[in-house]
């Protein structure tokens, strides 16, 4: 069992250059494109994580910053919502098309900030983006625009520095990676991540939650509370099939192959690395298998 899950670490531990790697395509064909929210809440669609785009008269606040050769797109994009300076940016967490922008929009004045896991596992992979300027541990509020905007941690679910941006007067949440609405979560263990963490921060984003509040995940397009629920019931279901095929001793190559997500597969399933139930399920493995 433990050669097993030492396995799972070592090669988990590539995906980040994985991930950096897959995206190695033309930069200048990329579009972007800014989906209204609520109030004064947008979030910017283009290659990478979404971004979100919070504007008033006091500034711009922005959630993450996609690729660096996408800096300029993305200041174009704003500039059809906002004149006014880029104040602040948030990192949800660690990854290139989460941070890629920092080194860019730092030049320009921007203050980043992030959770402090965000600028040591940046570090701790040897990430050449730039890492947040500013850290914190558990939470922290802007008061701008009119509007208090709360972020603050998560469990460990999609890395160990995720955070959750909730907006109260507009009633949104940018969730970051956390939750996708374009395939099964991604759940890097080798940065921290979680799958029963996972678990926890669905339950958490459904307690800030209500009816009319507005989710909008780090890739995908607008959720709401009951999509989430049963997303997290899916979660549930897959989380007590992989602790059955454990207790009767399967390994993890069995589970992969004994159809436990398979009513989930045509939905969900991304046919890649990220957001594949065979990734999905090894994480399920590594976190209950100990």
């Amino acid at each position: 069992m433990r050669k097993t899950l030492q396995s799972l670490v070592k090669t988990a531990a590539f995906l980040p250059f994985t991930i950096g790697a897959s995206v190695a395509q033309d930069f200048d064909s990329v579009e972007m494109k800014v989906h209204p929210v609520a109030g004064n809440v947008s979030y910017i669609e283009g290659m990478g994580g979404n971004i979100g785009l919070f504007a008033g008269a006091d500034g711009v606040f922005l959630i993450d910053d996609q690729y660096a050769p996408l800096t300029e797109k993305i200041v174009a994009a704003v500039r059809t919502v906002s004149a006014e300076p880029i104040r602040f940016l948030v990192n949800t967490h660690m990854h290139p098309d989460h941070t890629g922008g920092n080194e860019n929009f730092g030049k320009m004045g921007t203050m980043i900030f992030g959770h402090d896991n965000v600028r040591s596992q940046m570090g701790v992979a040897d990430y050449k983006e730039a890492p947040p300027l500013v850290t914190f541990s558990d939470d922290m509020s802007f008061h701008i625009n009119g509007e208090t905007v709360h972020v603050f941690k998560t469990p460990n679910a999609h890395t160990n520095g995720d955070v959750f941006v909730r907006f109260a007067g507009s009633n949104v949440v940018h969730t970051g990676d956390v939750y996708r609405t374009t395939s099964y979560p991604y759940v890097d263990v080798a940065n921290g991540g979680s799958f029963l963490g996972t678990i926890k921060a669905y339950d958490l984003l459904i307690e800030v939650s209500d009816a009319a509040t507005k989710i909008v995940p780090g890739h995908g397009v607008i959720s709401n509370v009951g999509e989430v629920r049963a997303f997290r019931d899916m979660m549930l279901v897959i989380r007590d099939r992989t602790a059955a095929a454990i207790r009767n001793g399967m390994t993890l190559e069995q589970a992969q192959g004994a159809g436990l997500t398979a009513e989930y597969d045509e939905r969900w399933e991304s046919g890649r690395p990220i957001g594949s139930s065979a990734k999905l399920l090894e994480a399920a493995y590594a976190d209950m298998a100990q």
